[in-house]
């Protein structure tokens, strides 16, 4: 029993002495590593950079840093595997070579972090860190390789149409390793970004970090806008990664309007204004520069309306305003409607012309026709905005239709209208009055009778000058020889007043007086200056010149005052018989043919002479014994 109380007690000693073991908390090792992160993935053709710290026992100073990469299912810690050596790189593996690098050289500081550049494929495994002759940190460090994904940035300033802008594209990564290809390229609506300047540079944050970076530097313009520009890295020569963006330009071009700007009336008018811009504009319609807009658009602006009249006619505005700028467009639209032929069109008879007038009014401006004329003559057309007006004039006789039609025609279509011809007021009203005074005349007794009488007159008149005239044409005659030669007026003969007188081949006839009768005598008694005249008259023919003669009034008798006074009242004829005296053959006067008649005898004598030279025939012949009678009171001067 006691034996059982000893091995129980035994076993409790035993028991409660484990237990204090396992209670005592474990003492912390010096020796330590930290990872951050633990695992890490690298990009092919960048670099992974593995961040640790560790710690070691204060009698420990540390001064080379050695990493190995654990092959698979044996240790790490031997000189083949090892990548990096900081006292001597050429115990590193051929392939890790100048690739890794300590991002702190200085041990003391207990950073064990390191690059690792240009990242390849078979760079996937597990990393481990040694502190040369002291330890080697069990704890080790995961890198999966994957493929490049990380794409270079863009940055893209505001873009202006004409200012020049720079775009710069960073590559991924901060690797110090082989510096990467940087290309640009673009496509889009621009052929090419000309006058282009790439740079390539790079910058190093630390001693083994560095970025690297490309610029482009070009003027943009209205066809750089949407483009596309990629910036492309290629690592190591085959690994490559691209950045593509879109550019947008702020530009705006000049307004432009479309549509059709000839609108038949009862139509519809379509007005599209355009502008090319960025960012986009609001357009605004107005018409004649009103102050309302009609319609707000963006970008396109399409105004419509619907049952067009001839007042929507008129200038069309497209306002576009653009950030600072504000830019216009403007078009005119014209409204076509079908002619109109206006009220003052008709013609007119006016002294055996007629003249035609039409006025027509349309959009375009008509065509004036005259299709029933004859014409003969221009037409005379005038324009005064949209009214065209036609006039032709042309004689009476060469119009031979009764209707005057007046064409007018356009693209819109034609139309006629028959035209009114009217008589001049004023001549119908001159011809109406002259036919109620004719009606007025015939319509009056007196005056009918006044007209008859007056008539009646006239007609007696003509008579009575027809008969003296008929006896003035009588032919002349000789006073014979035993006639009284004591009178001075028996020499002288009557002269008919139809004597003709030709002058540059024209006959002209007068009225001789008495005194002329006289004169005309003297003439013939002077034969031998008149034998021309002389003769003529001696075969009854008319002389063709006139004959002058000189008479010497003294010798006639003057008479007193109670002769004459009793001469007047006596009923005794007012002609006197004058006989003419033959003359032989042959015989010859003695005295001059233009002296002065002193004696009967003498004058005579002399117109027998000269009658007888004249005609070369015998007296007894050429004269009869006639009687010719001349007016005395004519010659006496007596009233």
């Amino acid at each position: 029993m006691w034996v059982l109380i000893w091995a129980a007690l035994l076993f409790s000693l035993t028991e409660r002495a484990t237990c204090r073991k396992l209670a005592a908390p474990p003492t912390a090792s010096p020796w330590n590593i930290i990872f951050s992160p633990a695992e890490i993935t690298a990009e092919k053709g960048l670099c992974a950079v593995i961040s640790c710290t560790f710690t070691h026992p204060d009698n420990i100073n540390p001064t080379t840093a050695i990493w190995f990469k654990c092959p698979t299912n044996d240790r790490c810690d031997q000189n083949r595997n090892i990548i990096f050596h900081s006292e001597t790189p050429s115990k590193a593996q051929e392939g890790f070579k100048q690739r890794v690098s300590l991002l702190e050289t200085d041990l003391t500081k207990k950073n064990c972090s390191v690059i690792i550049n240009d990242i390849r494929e078979n760079d996937a495994g597990e990393y481990q860190f040694r502190l040369p002759g002291s330890y080697t940190y069990l704890k080790k460090v995961k890198i999966t390789v994957s493929a490049l994904t990380q794409k270079p940035s863009v940055l893209i300033p505001p873009l202006a149409e004409g200012e020049p802008a720079t775009l710069t594209c960073t590559a991924p990564g901060i690797c110090s390793g082989t510096p990467p290809h940087i290309t640009w390229t673009w496509r889009g609506t621009g052929d090419n970004i000309r006058d282009n300047t790439i740079i390539q540079m790079r910058e190093d944050l630390t001693i083994v970090t560095t970025t690297h970076f490309s610029t482009l530097i070009f003027t943009p313009s209205a066809e750089h806008h949407n483009m596309m520009v990629t910036c492309q890295v290629t690592f190591q020569k085959k690994y490559q990664i691209e950045e593509t963006v879109t550019l947008n330009v702020t530009y705006v071009k000049d307004p432009q309007i479309t549509g059709n700007k000839m609108v038949k009336e009862d139509g519809i008018l379509d007005l599209t204004c355009s502008v090319d811009s960025y960012p986009p504009s609001d357009i605004t319609w107005s018409k004649n520069g009103t102050s309302a807009p009609l319609q707000n658009y963006t970008e396109n602006a399409t105004l419509t309306i619907s049952n067009v009249t001839r007042e929507h006619a008129g200038e069309y505005v497209c306002t576009v305003p653009h950030l600072n700028r504000t830019m216009t467009a403007s078009t005119v639209v014209t409204v076509m409607y079908l002619p109109v032929i206006l009220p003052g069109s008709g013609c007119v008879d006016q002294a055996e012309v007629m003249t035609c007038v039409c006025v027509s009014q349309g959009v375009p401006l008509p065509l004036i026709e005259w299709p029933l004329l004859e014409l003969s003559t221009e037409i005379t057309t005038s324009v005064l905005g949209s009214s065209v007006n036609s006039t032709i004039s042309l004689p009476v006789g060469n119009h031979n239709n009764t209707t005057v039609e007046c064409v007018s025609r356009n693209v819109v279509g034609v139309v006629r209208e028959k035209l009114q011809v009217t008589q001049n007021k004023s001549q119908e009203k001159q011809t109406e009055k002259e036919w109620e005074g004719i009606i007025a005349m015939l319509s009056d007794l007196k005056v009918i009778t006044a007209f008859v009488i007056g008539a009646a007159l006239s007609a007696t008149i003509c008579c009575i000058f027809l008969c003296l005239k008929g006896k003035c044409k009588r032919q002349k005659e000789r006073i014979p020889k035993d006639s009284d030669s004591k009178s001075p007026f028996m020499n002288l003969e009557m002269v008919t007043c139809e004597d003709q007188q030709t002058d540059a081949g024209q006959t002209v006839r007068c009225e001789q007086t008495p005194l002329q009768v006289v004169l005309r005598e003297g003439a013939e008694i002077r034969g031998p200056q008149t034998s021309g005249a002389a003769g003529k008259s001696a075969t009854r023919e008319e002389p063709n010149d006139v004959d002058y003669a000189r008479i010497n009034y003294s010798l006639l008798k003057k008479k007193t005052p109670e002769e004459a006074e009793k001469k007047t009242t006596t009923t005794e004829s007012n002609y006197a018989e004058i006989k003419r005296e033959k003359k032989k053959e042959g015989e010859e006067d003695g005295g001059d043919g233009s002296g002065v008649m002193e004696e009967g005898v003498d004058g005579k004598e002399m117109m027998g002479k000269n009658e007888e030279k004249e005609n070369s025939k015998p007296a007894a012949e050429t004269y009869e014994d006639t009687e010719l009678y001349s007016n005395v009171k004519a010659i006496m001067g007596v009233e």
